[in-house]
């Protein structure tokens, strides 16, 4: 089975998922690799201390203590720049500066640009696909 996510939603578990027009916003998948399974949502917001508390969610929908977060990755994707607006930039800054606050451990990003992706995750494996809406993918 695979879990669909749009903009706005959370999900946590061990199923596959898929994020789908990720472009501005961004796609944030917290994984923890001993339980082989994640948190993961499709957010959007340029407000450092909104996506410092919708990662803290995540943390707690995984049920992960702030002794634990060394056993986590953390894979990001979007951020991108489309129509000439420069709100990707603003946003990528955001969650890579709440990452950095919390210490938590990034395993893969793709981020910036101007195109927009799907994000494909298996919680089992650990293997995070993005796919390009002009072609071409790549594993982060």
């Amino acid at each position: 089975m695979e879990v669909s996510l749009k903009l706005l939603q959370t999900w946590v578990g061990k199923e596959k998922i898929k994020i789908e027009k990720v472009a501005t916003g961004m796609a944030i998948i917290i994984w923890d690799p001993f339980a082989r399974r994640c948190a993961a949502t499709h957010f959007f917001s340029s407000d450092e201390s909104r996506v410092e508390e919708k990662i803290r969610e995540l943390l707690n929908a995984l049920g992960v203590k702030d002794h634990d977060f060394e056993k986590l990755r953390v894979k990001l994707a979007g951020g991108a720049d489309v129509a000439g607006l420069q709100i990707g930039k603003k946003f990528s800054a955001a969650v890579v500066n709440a990452i950095r606050k919390l210490k938590l451990p990034v395993g893969g990003y793709d981020i910036g640009g101007n195109v927009t992706r799907t994000v494909s995750f298996d919680p089992v494996t650990g293997r995070c696909v993005i796919s390009y809406l002009i072609g071409g993918q790549r594993e982060i």
